[in-house]
Order: structure tokens, then sequence, then C-alpha cells
């Protein structure tokens, strides 16, 4: 179920399938990959393959920054963010070759609600939990990155379409801006935390990339089992595609950050957020946008979702910008706004 995301006010009030009023969740949660298996059973085996993939992926990130001799930061915001935004390139190329427009408005709406999720929740519990840290001249740089990346996806909104010349433009974007940072901060003295990973690029490549299958594989089952689970106590599937589905599709940043935060890796907690939403609308609607020569975007979105995006951005790119960092304080305010938002999709 990588095709879960965060879904906005436009698919909520818009689309459906098979009558469903939440999009791709079949009523039947049996038909996944161990369908056989109890809710209860899922959601413990998916729960302990969060943990165990986001370990893994947290300990790689480690190793590779030491073997590169790179702060675990610049891991965490090229390497693990685009590991992390795999899902959302698979919708996007997904919806592309089906040729609905439907499906397309799914897969943006997706790019937007993930991007949302990863601020307003995945972030803000990271800065509840610790994963706090005080702004440096790079992380101002990464934070404009943001900003870039928010702006190009609000334009995209405003002018009904994400042509092939703004995904030209973004891919062209982050592959300079990978370039640079690479070029500029690879050279840095790396964190030096410790790992349990053998010292090797090919121990440290295949935790990484193992951990990522299992964030995949665990995250399915979670949704899966807590979607059965929900809908055999009388759950309205509208409910659980407002919360399940949900925190579903944010739970490969959130597994990787949380499991970064506990380890004291904040580098790659807050470097896979930031890096993991330029991917979302860079790469992701930028090779969409490249694939179908210019991606249809409703207008829809303007009435609350973009705006909710450029908001929860522009605070975090702000403040990071501005000295303040990302404290407990604006943590809370994020998460108090995430629930207020989720609540606007359920009235409204």
């Amino acid at each position: 179920m990588w095709n879960c995301w965060f879904a906005t006010s436009k698919e909520y009030s818009d689309l459906t399938l098979n009558n469903s009023p939440v999009p791709y969740i079949s009523s039947d949660p049996r038909g996944g990959m161990l369908g056989g298996l109890p809710d209860g059973v899922l959601l413990t085996i998916g729960l302990i393959l969060l943990v165990s993939g986001g370990e893994l992926v947290v300990q790689g990130s480690i190793r590779i920054a030491g073997l590169l001799g790179m702060p675990s930061f610049l891991v965490g915001f090229t390497l693990v963010a685009i590991g992390t935004s795999l899902p959302e390139l698979g919708v996007v190329l997904n919806a592309i070759n089906r040729g609905s427009p439907e499906a397309v408005d799914l897969a943006v709406g997706g790019v937007i609600g993930s991007n949302i999720a990863n601020v307003m929740l995945v972030l803000a519990i990271a800065m509840l939990i610790g994963a706090a840290s005080q702004p440096d001249k790079d992380l101002k740089q990464d934070a404009l990155m943001l900003l870039a990346a928010t702006t190009f996806v609000v334009l995209s909104v405003v002018m009904g379409e994400f042509p092939l010349w703004l995904g030209v433009l973004s891919i062209s974007s982050m592959g300079g801006y990978y370039a640079y940072i690479f070029r500029t901060r690879g050279g840095d003295d790396s964190d030096e935390e410790d790992s349990w990973i053998p010292r090797g690029y090919a121990y440290a490549l295949v935790a990484f990339l193992f951990g990522l299958i299992l964030v995949k594989f665990g995250s399915d089952l979670l949704i899966e089992g807590g979607v059965g689970l929900a809908i055999s106590i009388g759950v309205s599937e509208a409910v659980i595609g407002l919360t399940l589905v949900a925190f579903g599709t944010s739970l490969p940043e959130l597994a990787v950050t949380i499991t970064a935060s506990i380890r004291g890796v904040q580098g790659v907690a807050i470097g896979n957020i930031l890096g993991s939403n330029v991917a979302n609308v860079m790469a992701v609607l930028g090779i969409g946008a490249i694939a179908a020569q210019g991606l249809s975007v409703s207008g829809s979105f303007l009435t609350l979702d973009i705006w909710v995006l450029l908001v929860s951005s522009g605070i975090i790119g702000v403040s990071i910008m501005l000295g303040k960092g990302v404290s407990k304080p604006l943590g809370a305010f994020l998460l108090l706004g995430y629930f207020v938002y989720v609540a606007q999709l359920f009235i409204g």
C-alpha cells in the first residue's frame, strides 16, 4: 500500500473509487500481502518491521556518512529523503500510466498532503521529542530550498498545471543543488556517531536498502491491519481515511525520524524531512511532468490545502533562516494546526 497518502480536501469532497469515500482502500483489508492473519497480528508485525527498518536506515546512514566523511544531515537530506519519497513517485507514475485525470489529481494531492503531514506531523513530533537543533549556515540553505520547492507547487496549483518546463526546471534545480552541497559539504568532518553496522560500503548500503524495504512492508501491514480492525468495530471509512490513511503516508519518514531522534542523530532526523519535501516536489512532480509532458493540477487545491502547505512550510523555512531553529513550542503549534486541518477535512 505505498499508495496510501494523506487525503486532501479535494479527494474527500470530489473523488471516490468503487463508491468508497476512501480512495484505494478496499473494504476488505484481507486481500493484502498477509491477508489470512488477524488484524492485531498484522498491526504487531507491521510495527516490528517499522521499528527494525527505521533502525537499519538510520544505522546505515550513520555508517555511510562516516565512510564518505560528510555530516549525517547531508545523507538525511539526500539519500534518506529520496528513499522515503519513492512511494510518492510510484503513485505519480502509476497515475500517469492510467491516463486518468482523476488519478493524476489523486497523485498530485498525495504529494501536497504528504508534504503537509511531513511538516505538521512528522517534523512537529521530532521537535517535541527533542530532535531540535540550532540552525547553521548549511541548514539555512536547505530551508531556502524547501521554500523554493513549496513555491514551485504553489505556482503549479495557481497555473492549473505542472508544465513540462517547470518539471525540467525542478529536476535541474534539485540536481544542481545536490551537486553544490556535495561539493561544498562533502569534505566536512562527519558527525562520527557510532554504529553497530560493520565498516564497509557494502554493509552500509545493504543495511540502508534492506531497512527501506522493511519500512515499506511495515507501513503496508500496519495500515492494512489498522483499516481492517477499524472496519470490524464499525468505524466509518471516511474516518479511517482521515486518520489511519493520513498517518500511513508519512510512516516511512516518521519511522526514520523518530529512530534518528532517539539515537541522537539529529542530522538524519531533520534532513530526512526537509529533503523529503524537496524531493516530493522537485523529483516526484518534476519526473511526472516530464514523463507526461505536463501534469494537470486541480484548482480545488486552492481552497485550503495549498495554503496550509504554504503557511506551514513558510513558518519552518523562515524560522530556520532567521536563526530561531526548530523548537518544542513550534512543534506543539504545528501539531495543533495539523489536528485542526484534519478536523476541517472531516467537517468539510
